[in-house]
């Protein structure tokens, strides 16, 4: 099988080509493919003619977005419904990423994937509407939303953490928001998993994120006891969201119910704590 992925010097397109290395992997960085040309990405399908699309690029700066809407929109929404007409032209499955945030946090208990969105910043709204060209492409496609993805490359909340936890200064987190701490390596684990069994009956939307929750501020204390042992918890305080000051409200409650993917794909998970001790034992 011959695959086409995208954005693969970011955690996630990262992540899946070294998982999937037993396939025979088109990799795509900015250089290869300017996502900003939609005809080049047309081009460039039609050149490799691959068996499967993964796209998992992406413009993810939450704050920015509300200075680049444009630029938000055209790689959120309209790359990938170019890319799932591509794959319903050529009779191919096509897998695309989206993300918690488009929920606005508001709701009890964990989001399915059937309840109502209502995004909360350019970012989610431009997430959730390339979900709806997607959707409104058809054919074979999946939509995996995930949620607080980390690595050990790239710019994220864990190697933020790792960081701090060689500085024995006081570190103020925020403890009011929570969601599922998603490492890339645990995506492109499942997603190995996943890939055999897709078929026109399990297109769709899911949650791919680990078991359990946590608050940013229990998420970083775990990287700090697992990473630096001897570091003083003391010194990491918890405030609240309107403490730590971002253009774009962030969703107080995240949690993604993974009950779909995990009867769809017989996939068993583990709880978020132990795919950290992985990435950090990886690193």
């Amino acid at each position: 099988m011959k695959i086409l992925i995208t954005g693969i010097n970011g955690q996630v397109g990262h992540a899946l080509m070294q998982e999937l290395s037993e396939y025979e992997l088109i990799g795509l960085t900015r250089q290869d493919c300017d996502l900003t040309n939609l005809d080049q990405i047309k081009q460039v399908i039609d050149n490799h003619q691959p068996d499967l699309i993964i796209n998992p690029a992406a413009y993810t700066k939450v704050d920015q977005a509300e200075d680049e809407p444009e630029l938000a929109f055209k790689i959120n929404r309209d790359v990938p419904k170019v890319m799932a007409e591509k794959a319903r032209e050529c009779h191919i499955p096509f897998i695309h990423f989206s993300t918690d945030y488009v929920f606005d946090g508001e709701k009890e208990g964990s989001y399915v994937e059937d309840d109502p969105t209502h995004p909360l910043g350019v970012y989610g709204e431009s997430k959730c509407a390339g979900e709806e060209a997607i959707q409104e492409v058809g054919g074979l496609t999946y939509i995996f939303r995930t949620s607080w993805v980390y690595s050990n490359i790239g710019n994220n909340f864990f190697l933020t953490m790792q960081k701090l936890s060689q500085k024995q200064g006081d570190h103020k987190i925020v403890a009011d928001q929570h969601g599922i701490p998603t490492s890339s390596q645990f995506i492109a684990k499942h997603l190995k998993s996943i890939i055999p069994q897709l078929d026109k009956n399990s297109i769709g939307i899911y949650h791919l994120v680990a078991n359990g929750k946590c608050s940013w501020y229990e998420f970083a204390k775990q990287i700090f006891t697992q990473t630096n042992p001897g570091f003083n918890l003391e010194k990491i305080h918890p405030i609240s969201s309107h403490e730590y000051d971002t253009k774009v409200k962030r969703p107080a409650n995240s949690v993604l119910s993974n009950v779909k993917i995990t009867n769809t794909f017989n996939l068993k998970l583990n709880n978020w704590d132990k795919e950290l001790e992985e990435v950090i034992n990886e690193a």
